[in-house]
């Protein structure tokens, strides 16, 4: 996989563009010439990214570019699955009612050699509370105090148990035009060509880092087949998002993200049945959330019972149901209820009425239309006459929302690594269509401390605002000759130590 100075290399192949039709296996099947970019220097490793974004953190948009960002740059805390959060350039910090004390590494430089403090923590803060991507995350935090050189004060809204899992924007410096970070590498250039350079001024450096790695610039690129088979970038993400899945490599791993699918319940509507809460808590506590996972965006995908993840070191489900669900709760729920009866066509009625509710989704991502899917097939199994309405684009879906004469919508949101619920359960919030203004109280409760992540957990199944399904994952295709990816966090964390076990 070596780059080689100034070499231009025209790739034929023969195969379908992904803006054309595609096969089974999405493979290209009309012949595009495509021109691989220059690479200017010679390095075992070369990562995705485009010429038609910035490396800065706070104005990065694509997503190739945004995943270099850890890579560039450290921050404060990195989140993990339980709920806990690994320190990065903090040593400790302590969360006392609304207030959390950050004490910060000493000694950790810049790449240009510039001591890190704290004021550079709250320059940084700055920045990150006013951008789009790093807003919702710091809601809560209402001012940042600096103690001194190397110690920080978040001033929070509310109490979080899990506001160091928010610490994670980028921590820079500014000079001129110029963000500097204090990651493992830097961002260089060679005849305007950027790389990445090893940073060997970082702490944990070690002379088997890969000194440099190349860029693949995918500005223009209509398809990643082309680069990832000519060998010119070593990984290819493709979070799913885009409702199609082109199989690049044999070697694929998956990638957690805080991609959240649910359920939307409308309780409000008198004209469904999910406007009782005793049909809520049956659709809950009966369907299999591990089968509509596996059934949906290629079966990758974490299904979780709440909102929050299973791993939450706060939560005790010892009280609710599992994510195979209880058929049998289901049906006693049903039938006790008065809907003991199932007609010829196998659907639960009381003699009068039969069960009957529609999952409004938008087939725009296909992926979405196969979760809508399986929940119908899960709810036809538990004696509901289920059908879909299907809107084909994003406008036509949020118009059928706010108009609000639905049962359940399949939707989806980005969850904070707090895991704030806002969206959901406050007034006006982005993801509250359907859920009853009631339960916003429960969640105020939660917010203030006056509820514990179990006890509003176990409030969420009683009173079924909304019903969690899984956090879904990304696919990433690794050319099968790099070794060392780590598959625990950010595909790029260990960059440093890949490598080639056979250069081709």
């Amino acid at each position: 996989m070596k780059k080689f100075i100034s070499v231009i290399l025209v790739i034929s192949m023969l195969m379908v563009l992904c803006a054309c039709g595609k096969n089974e296996n999405n493979e290209p099947t009309q012949t595009e010439e495509y021109v691989l970019p220059t690479q200017i220097i010679d390095a075992d490793i070369s990562l995705p990214y485009t010429s038609s974004d910035v490396f800065y953190p706070y104005s990065a948009k694509s997503g190739y570019n945004r995943d270099l960002i850890p890579v560039i740059y450290e921050s404060l805390f990195t989140p993990t699955l339980d709920g806990n959060a690994l320190p990065q350039l903090a040593i400790s910090g302590t969360i006392e009612g609304k207030r959390v004390t950050v004490k910060l590494l000493s000694g950790v430089k810049f790449t240009d050699g510039v001591l890190l403090t704290a004021d550079y923590v709250k320059v940084s803060y700055d920045r990150a509370k006013s951008n789009a991507y790093y807003k919702a995350s710091l809601s809560n935090v209402s001012s940042v105090t600096v103690k001194d050189k190397y110690t920080i004060v978040f001033n929070l809204i509310n109490p979080d148990y899990m506001a160091l899992n928010v610490l994670t924007f980028p921590i820079i410096r500014l000079s001129g035009k110029e963000y500097i970070g204090s990651g493992k590498y830097s961002v260089e250039y060679l005849d305007d060509i950027p790389y990445l350079q090893v940073n060997v001024n970082h702490r944990d450096f070690n002379v088997d880092w890969n000194k440099q790695i190349a860029l693949c610039d995918m500005a223009g690129v209509s398809s990643p087949v082309y680069p990832f088979k000519a060998n010119e970038i070593s990984v290819y993400k493709n979070d799913l998002s885009g409702g199609t899945y082109t199989n690049l490599s044999s070697k694929t791993i998956s990638q957690n993200t805080n991609n959240f699918v649910y359920v939307g319940v409308n309780s409000k509507w008198q004209g469904s049945v999910t406007c009782n809460k005793w049909v809520r808590q049956a659709i809950n506590i009966g369907i299999d959330r591990s089968v509509i996972t596996a059934s949906s965006f290629l079966g990758q995908g974490v299904p979780t019972v709440t909102p929050f993840r299973e791993q939450n070191y706060r939560l005790d489900l010892t009280n609710i149901a599992g994510v195979k669900g209880d058929t049998e709760k289901a049906v006693a729920i049903l039938e006790r209820n008065g809907y003991n009866k199932v007609n010829d066509k196998g659907f639960r009625t009381n003699g009068s009425n039969t069960l009957s509710v529609s999952i409004l989704v938008c087939s725009q991502n296909q992926y979405k239309l196969h979760v809508a899917e399986a929940l119908k097939k899960s709810l036809v199994e538990l004696g509901f006459n289920a059908y879909i309405v299907d809107k084909k684009t994003e406008e036509e879906f949020k118009k059928a929302l706010s108009e609000g004469h639905y049962g359940l919508y399949i939707g989806e949101t980005v969850m904070t690594d707090n895991c704030d619920m806002s969206g959901f359960f406050t007034e006006n919030g982005a993801t509250s269509y359907g859920v009853d203004s009631e339960f916003f109280a429960e969640y105020s409760a939660y917010r203030s401390g006056e509820l514990s992540a179990t006890e509003f957990a176990e409030s969420l199944v009683t009173n079924v605002p909304i019903i969690s399904l899984f956090y879904r994952k990304a696919v990433i295709s690794v050319n099968p000759n790099v070794i060392g990816i780590d598959e625990t966090g950010n595909v790029y964390a260990g960059v440093c130590n890949w490598k080639v076990s056979d250069n081709i």
